[in-house]
C-alpha cells in the first residue's frame, strides 16, 4: 500500500473528476481551491503519474486518472451503503428482533404487541418463539434472543430476570354458571365443582391447590390441562371451572367466551422480563419493550 496515499486525497480527486473544476470541487467538501489544489498534487506525487491537464478554469483527466477513478467509484459506492446501512438501523428501517415467550403470553398478547411494532416499524423482521418458561430462560442463556417472557421461581446466571407484571389469577367459570352472580369467589365456591386443573408439573398448580385446600375445598378434577388456553377453550365448552393467570383469562373474558371473577384471598401472579445479561439490549428491542410495558398497562386499567 502507498504509505503517503490519504482518504482526503482520494476524495479530492474523486470531487475534481466529478466537477470539472478545483473551485467547484473544493465547494463540495466544504474547503479552498488551494487546499484541493495541494491534495492533487500531493496525490500526483505518491502516484507518479501526472492526474490532471489543466486548461485554463477547466481540468481534464488523463486516461490514467480515469482507470483510477473506476476504482475509486467502486470503493465510494460501498461507502455509501454502509452508510445507507447505519441510516436505516439509526431509523428502525433495518434489524431484526428474536423474542421468546410462555404461551400465556405468546398466544395472544405478544402477536398483538409485534403486530402494532412492525406497523410502525416495517423494516424490522420480529421472530417469536413459544416455548415453556424453562426453555424460555435457556433460550435467553444463549445470548442469542433479545427478549424472553416468562414465569418462574428460579434464576440462570447468563440471564437477567426481572418482574414486569404482576396481577391477581382469576376464576373461569362457563357463561350462565350460578357462580357469575357472585362479584368474587373463595375457595369455598369450589367445593364439589367440576374443575379443570393445571398439570401437575406446572408451578402454579401446587399453589392454586393450597388456596382450595385452605378453604376446605374439594373440587371435583374432571380434566388436566398444560395451558391457560386450553383450559378457557374446556371452559368455554362447559366442562368446568377453572382457575388461570390473569392475561389468558381476560382475553377469554372480553372475547366473551368465559366470565373471569376475582378470588379472594388474592392468588398473585408474577410474569418476568429475560435478558441476556451478557449483552446490553438494542435500541429495537428496548422499543419493542415500551410496547409490551404499555399493554400490560391496559390490563392494569381494566
Amino acid at each position: 500500500m502507498l504509505p503517503r496515499l490519504t482518504h482526503r486525497q482520494i476524495e479530492a480527486f474523486r470531487a475534481v473528476i466529478e466537477t470539472g473544476k478545483i473551485t467547484s470541487a473544493a465547494g463540495v467538501l466544504g474547503t479552498t481551491q488551494p487546499s484541493i489544489s495541494k491534495l492533487i498534487a500531493d496525490l500526483e506525487r505518491v502516484a507518479g503519474f501526472d492526474l490532471f491537464e489543466r486548461r485554463g478554469r477547466q481540468v481534464v483527466p488523463t486516461p490514467e486518472a480515469l482507470a483510477l477513478y473506476e476504482e475509486v467509484e467502486r470503493a465510494f459506492v460501498g461507502m455509501s451503503e454502509i452508510s445507507r446501512v447505519i441510516t436505516d438501523i439509526r431509523d428502525f428501517r433495518k434489524g431484526s428482533l428474536l423474542v421468546a415467550g410462555m404461551p400465556a403470553l405468546a398466544l395472544k398478547l405478544l402477536p398483538e404487541v409485534i403486530a402494532e411494532f412492525i406497523a410502525h416499524e416495517p423494516g424490522i423482521t420480529v421472530s417469536l418463539r413459544t416455548r415453556s418458561s424453562q426453555a424460555v430462560l435457556q433460550h435467553l442463556s444463549s445470548q442469542q434472543f433479545d427478549l424472553g417472557f416468562a414465569a418462574l421461581d428460579n434464576d440462570h446466571p447468563a440471564v437477567i430476570r426481572r418482574p414486569i407484571f404482576t396481577a391477581p389469577m382469576l376464576a373461569v367459570l362457563p357463561i350462565s354458571h350460578h357462580l357469575e352472580r357472585q362479584d368474587v369467589l373463595e375457595p369455598a365456591d369450589f367445593d364439589q365443582q367440576p374443575f379443570i386443573a393445571l398439570g401437575a408439573e406446572i408451578g402454579t398448580r401446587s399453589e392454586t391447590d393450597l388456596f382450595l385446600s385452605a378453604g376446605g375445598a374439594r373440587p371435583r378434577i374432571v380434566a388436566e390441562a398444560q395451558l391457560s388456553a386450553s383450559i378457557c377453550e374446556l371452559v368455554a365448552a362447559g366442562a368446568g371451572v377453572s382457575i388461570v393467570e390473569p392475561v389468558t383469562a381476560t382475553y377469554f373474558a372480553s372475547a366473551g367466551r368465559v366470565v373471569a371473577r376475582p378470588l379472594v384471598p388474592e392468588q398473585l401472579f408474577r410474569y418476568d422480563l429475560l435478558l441476556p445479561a451478557l449483552r446490553q439490549p438494542s435500541r429495537v428491542a428496548s422499543r419493542f419493550l415500551d410496547l409490551v410495558e404499555d399493554r400490560f398497562a391496559t390490563f392494569v386499567m381494566q
